[in-house]
């Protein structure tokens, strides 16, 4: 048994004779290289014990091993790994028994001492480095506490009964055993990336920018996001459009049907809604978006000042989405608004030598990169899209340009509200009203 291990290890280290005999005799014992090929054959079976030591140090294996003694129980798994390659195991153990809150397992009295002095030794003989020396593991995790958490497994569940696939189907995807899906979407297991974008390919999730936002979030970066809690309910798109959002220096809205979300009132908001879902609006749904869109006002508007150039077609002003009472509220807030440093509001009027793009409303966000292009969102009856290509970009951009030729100048915005609360308040007087 001894002559077959020192064959195995000898392969595996890609040694021959004499420069196993040059790295003993290192170690300051006598050995030639006929009496390597003697042991490594099994012509000769007596090299004694001092010298068998000498054997594993250098080639960095236990000396049970080489002598061929059965393997302990919790070390067969690992009978034939270098002792370099078991330390860097050991690592891996301790970190992941202090993410079970287990005490670390220690290493014998003059171990560790022992261990540095051969690793040492075996670099000075220019021994073939080992691809992940047990120190380069340690100092990997060493700032680790836990394992990393599972952010995504409930939002990956909700994904796939979404999509209608079972279980089963979505472990034929990532080729896991059996289980394997479970223990992801139960948060037991974080999935990795590879697997992340496998699961949303077959989930539906395609576009690029979502999966990276999906990523992002699995791995923790997003950890500081205010609306991190909403991950797991809130559409994908929503959570998109708000990470844009957060980071935009410049938000440029045109309003065609609405007051642009971050200027809105919140009665403004609440009646928006309802009428969106009207008959039937579900009360929670309406309180969780007039919530969310009151964050977003305090963080982006009241807190960072984010810069905020509107232009909003006249009949949005006059139109009492809730009520005139309602009506009157937004216009003082747009009226307040539009006093802000950071707040440009314009004035679109009807009339032939007015512009009024194709399409309606839109959103263009600009970032502080100045090597990120801006990007334009569109709203639709279901959802929100992104556009980002540069053919259609400039083409949305051109539309602004012309917008805020065809709108009354910034400096007229308070004027032009104070007119249009006038309008209204009088036709709240009227008798038809």
């Amino acid at each position: 048994m001894f002559a077959a291990r020192l064959e195995e290890i000898m392969r595996r280290r890609n040694l021959t004779d004499p420069r196993v005999a040059d790295l003993v005799r290192k170690t300051g014992l006598t050995m030639t290289r006929q009496y390597v090929t003697q042991l490594r054959t099994g012509v000769r079976t007596d090299p004694g014990i001092s010298r068998v030591k000498a054997l594993a140090s250098v080639l960095d294996v236990p000396v049970w091993w080489l002598l061929g003694e059965d393997d302990p129980a919790e070390a067969a798994p690992f009978a034939s790994l270098s002792n370099e390659s078991r330390a860097a195991l050991a690592a891996v153990l301790d970190l992941a028994r202090r993410a079970d809150r287990l005490p670390s397992v220690g290493q014998p009295p003059g171990q560790a001492g022992a261990r540095r002095a051969e690793a040492a030794e075996i670099a000075a003989s220019d021994l073939p480095a080992h691809p992940y020396p047990a120190e380069q593991v340690r100092q990997a995790i060493a700032t680790s506490e836990a394992m990393p958490p599972n952010r995504v497994g409930a939002r990956l569940r909700s994904l796939r009964t979404e999509a209608g696939l079972s279980v089963a189907e979505a472990e034929l995807v990532i080729g896991g055993e059996p289980g394997l899906l479970d223990q992801i979407e139960t948060g037991t297991l974080a999935p990795s990336t590879a697997m992340l974008r496998l699961l949303l390919s077959s989930y539906g999730v395609t576009d690029p920018y979502h999966q990276a936002l999906f990523i992002s979030a699995a791995q923790g970066h997003l950890d500081s996001r205010w609306w991190l809690p909403y991950f797991q309910t809130l559409p994908l798109w929503v959570v998109a459009f708000m990470e844009m959002e957060d980071s935009s220096e410049l938000i440029r809205y045109y309003s065609s049907s609405e007051i642009p979300f971050l200027l809105q009132h919140p009665d403004y908001t609440r009646m928006l809604r309802l009428a969106a879902h009207h008959p039937d609006a579900p009360a929670a749904q309406i309180e969780l978006g007039t919530r969310l869109l009151r964050e977003r006002q305090e963080r982006l508007v009241e807190r960072r000042k984010v810069n905020i150039w509107a232009v909003i077609q006249k009949s949005v002003l006059l139109d009492p989405v809730g009520g005139i009472e309602v009506q009157i509220r937004q216009l003082d807030h747009l009226i307040t608004m539009a006093a802000q440093p950071h707040v440009s509001i314009q004035i679109n009027v009807s009339g032939p030598d007015r512009y009024r793009p194709r399409g309606g409303s839109f959103t263009l966000l600009r970032r502080p990169d100045p090597s990120v292009p801006d990007v334009a969102w569109i709203p639709h009856l279901s959802e929100d899209t992104m556009i980002a290509d540069s053919t259609h970009m400039a083409e949305y951009s051109m539309a602004w340009a012309r917008l805020t030729i065809s709108a009354t100048p910034p400096d007229q915005a308070i004027h032009m509200l104070t007119q249009a609360r006038a309008a209204v308040a009088q036709g709240r007087l009227s008798p038809e009203n």
